[in-house]
């Protein structure tokens, strides 16, 4: 529907059937239309600047649907700026992109389920379910309406601060309620990447491989010194590179918000400002730099943190401490709360995360420029679960909770995404998501020591099945300590067969409380070549204050190798004597004499079982201390690691 502007006769378009209400392009009217009546409602504010790549015009795909954007609705609030883009689909449906720090999501419009809550009634964390879905309030924005531009779908001109609520899930899905109206707006949605929505007719090109924000420069009001804003129309603080005063970057003056800090105190950022770096293929620059730190037992524990920024990408962050990197990315839907081991717990992405501090960070000191109102002396709550090269982290404040992801990253990885030239700074103890060196080597360990101990199991058995274990020989005798007689003799002949093999020489007796000692020699009847050896069987047994004991025993087998086929007899010689104060009388002793050929000796495999256990249990050791070390530095360090 084409029209004149009733205020300058300028022409106007309403090109969308559902659209309600307009602005003028030539005098900024704010135009409504009913029926084919069209009046001037309102006049359009001075609209602050943009840095959105997103413009009235711009096409995009949603869900397989394609949409324009036909207009905006401009906020402030403490933390920055955002906008509300009006998209129309080809079926004539109306939806809202969200664009805040170049974070992005889609909404709908849904009935509100009921009449006469309040703001007050929502606080970060509270569970709610809306629409039969779980969600949690993850912030309350107190927001300041700034103007509209384009077609909108109903008549939205006259407001002045206006409360949001916003509610995440654990899964893609969000909802916002907004209380400009009674009863208030309910809108759900989820958010999206920018690359998914393929934008088109963009203000600045569509996503050129290096960011094109140009950078503007003004003075300080501190110290007179120029500051670069990098990041024009996003940053909502600038810190002077020069004198370190914190700055205003939403008022044209730069307006000053702290003065000067002690820059020497916590030295200097090791990334340039301003310093370009590559990640999943573009490029992000370094804007700002700032300090933080926890107290833990009146101990000071300060990281540093890099605040990256991409045209249309957004933001992302990097921390290091004590040269330990992490690649930092918002979160855009809640984790899970479960527990393991025992302990608080996150799911996230199909892995469990596990809580590893509870402390509260404080902002010591910032350079550059911040998406947020940066207060050298901030305190927020902060947990931290890991699950190793990765954490979890939330931050709390009275109206907001927000979650970001970590990936542990090396320093000469940073270093290289950068093109730095100094030397990294190395890295010191153990991080709370620093991979363990040993984790896939103890598994690699393990699973290399199964496989040979699998094929030392395996040769045993084929070495039993193959050897002979031929008994030879048996013969039951007594031997009388008391007789005269002459106790050695010699066995019947008996004959070993095949190759050259060991020969088992078994005792078994009856001795008791006694001794009896065997000389043996296996004897070639052809060649009269002897192997000799000696035995002694003891068995001891009673009873006193502390219950029955025994030692000794009254059997014993021992072998020799590498016997030669022949013809053998075996001299047995058992001897016994009286010990001093001991009994002068023995009782007989009734003894097996059993000979077994080609026998399987199984210790050497148990030996080598054992060798191959050692690298396995040497670098789990190594594990074990690495994931000790690591938990020490957590809230359950008493416990150590419960990995």
């Amino acid at each position: 529907m084409k029209a004149f502007c009733p205020n300058c006769g300028g022409g106007v378009e309403f090109r969308f059937g559902n659209t309600v209400q307009t602005t003028c392009g030539y005098c900024q009217s704010i135009l409504v239309r009913k029926d084919a009546d069209i009046r001037k409602v309102g006049q359009v504010a001075e609209l602050p600047p943009s840095m959105s790549p997103v413009q009235i015009g711009t096409e995009g795909q949603y869900q397989g649907q394609a949409f324009w954007v036909a207009g905006r609705i401009i906020y402030d609030w403490e933390q920055g700026r955002w906008n509300e883009w009006h998209i129309v689909f080809q079926d004539g449906r109306n939806a809202w992109l969200s664009d805040a720090q170049a974070e992005y999501a889609v909404t709908r419009a849904a009935p509100f389920p009921s009449a006469g809550v309040t703001p007050d009634e929502f606080f970060a964390g509270r569970k709610v379910a809306i629409g039969g879905r779980e969600f949690t309030v993850a912030s309350t924005t107190r927001a300041h309406y700034r103007g509209v531009e384009g077609e909108l779908p109903f008549e939205y001109w006259d407001k002045n601060d206006v409360t949001f609520v916003d509610l995440r899930s654990t899964g893609p899905d969000f909802a916002t309620i907004d209380f400009s109206e009674s009863p208030p707006l309910l809108f759900f949605g989820e958010a999206v990447d920018f690359a998914a929505l393929k934008l088109t007719y963009l203000k600045q090109g569509g996503g050129a491989d290096e960011p094109k924000a140009q950078a503007s420069a003004i003075n300080c009001p501190n110290c007179g010194a120029g500051v670069e804003i990098r990041a024009k129309g996003q940053a909502v603080t600038i810190a002077c590179t020069n004198c370190a005063a914190v700055l205003d970057a939403t008022t044209p003056s730069l307006r000053l918000l702290r003065a000067a800090q002690d820059a020497q105190k916590f030295g200097q950022s090791a990334i340039p400002l301003g310093a370009k770096g590559k990640f999943e293929g573009e490029w992000w620059q370094n804007i700002g730099y700032q300090v933080r730190s926890i107290t833990l037992d009146n101990v000071n524990y300060a990281w540093r943190e890099y605040v990256l920024f991409n045209d249309f990408r957004g933001f992302r962050y990097l921390t290091e401490y004590n040269g330990h990197w992490n690649d930092v990315k918002p979160v855009k839907h809640l984790p899970t709360e479960t527990t393991a081991g025992g302990k608080r717990a996150m799911s996230w992405m199909g892995l469990t995360y596990k809580h590893f501090q509870t402390a509260t960070a404080k902002t010591d000191f910032v350079l550059g420029e911040f998406p947020w109102r940066v207060q050298v002396g901030e305190r927020v709550g902060a947990d931290d679960f890991v699950s190793p090269p990765y954490m979890l982290s939330a931050e709390r404040t009275l109206n907001e909770i927000s979650w970001s992801h970590s990936e542990y990253t090396s320093a000469a990885d940073i270093w290289q995404r950068f093109a730095l030239k100094t030397p990294p700074p190395r890295a010191e103890g153990v991080f709370a998501n620093q991979p363990s060196p040993h984790q896939g080597s103890a598994r690699s360990a393990w699973t290399t020591f199964a496989a040979l101990a699998a094929l030392l199991f395996g040769s045993l058995m084929l070495s039993r099945m193959m050897q002979g274990n031929r008994e030879v020989f048996a013969q039951r005798y007594t031997f009388d300590p008391n007789s005269q007689a002459e106790a050695s003799f010699v066995t019947s002949t008996f004959e070993l067969t095949g190759r050259a093999a060991n020969v088992e020489a078994r005792i078994e007796s009856d001795v008791s409380n006694n001794w009896v000692y065997f000389n043996l020699s296996l004897i070639n009847q052809q060649t009269g070549q002897s192997i000799d050896w000696g035995r002694e069987v003891s068995f001891y047994e009673g009873l006193d204050s502390d219950g029955y004991w025994s030692e000794g025993g009254r059997n014993d087998t021992t072998r020799v190798g590498h016997v030669p086929a022949g013809q053998y007899y075996l001299l047995v010689e058992p001897q016994w004597e009286a010990q001093p104060g001991g009994s002068a009388v023995a009782s007989p002793v009734h003894y097996t004499l059993t000979l077994r050929r080609d026998v399987t000796v199984s210790w050497p495999y148990f030996v080598a079982l054992i060798l191959l256990l050692i690298p396995a249990i040497v670098i789990s050791v190594r594990g074990l201390a690495f994931e000790t070390a690591r938990w020490n530095e957590s809230d359950y360090s008493s416990g150590g690691s419960d990995d």
